[in-house]
């Protein structure tokens, strides 16, 4: 399951999360931390740094700051296999979350778990011949 996401669907996450799947600079980091000191909401942390709520827990479990609670519902392999089938077949985010009946971010989390490439298509000419 090591499909690309279509330049539309990453041009939408950009638009959402400017640094969407960029590195965090070390003064990100110090942002971050001070931000979680002062007990701010994921979601305005995120607003604030152009990053997906995920990204600001996934980054403060990293620094040992945020321990995550276990899903209540885990994700199936049936759920998986359906997921990525329609995300294949170019439903929105906003549509997976409905039908999962889950936040959008965790339909991108569970994505990028399951290696669906949230990353821009390469070009012919980027490729690497083997």
């Amino acid at each position: 399951m090591n499909t690309i996401l279509t330049p539309e669907k990453y041009g939408e996450l950009k638009t959402r999360y400017p640094r969407f799947n960029e590195p965090w600079s070390d003064e990100e980091t110090k942002e971050l931390e001070e931000m979680y000191s002062y007990d701010l909401a994921f979601s305005d942390m995120a607003e604030h740094l152009g990053r997906t709520t995920n990204s600001i827990r996934m980054k403060l479990k990293a620094m040992g700051l945020y321990t995550p609670k276990a899903s209540p519902r885990p994700w199936t392999a049936e759920d998986d296999k359906r997921l990525v089938a329609l995300y294949l077949e170019n439903q929105s985010f906003q549509d997976l979350a409905g039908i999962f009946g889950r936040s959008e971010n965790a339909v991108i989390t569970r994505l990028v778990r399951l290696r669906a490439g949230l990353r821009p298509e390469r070009s012919p000419s980027d490729s690497v011949s083997e």
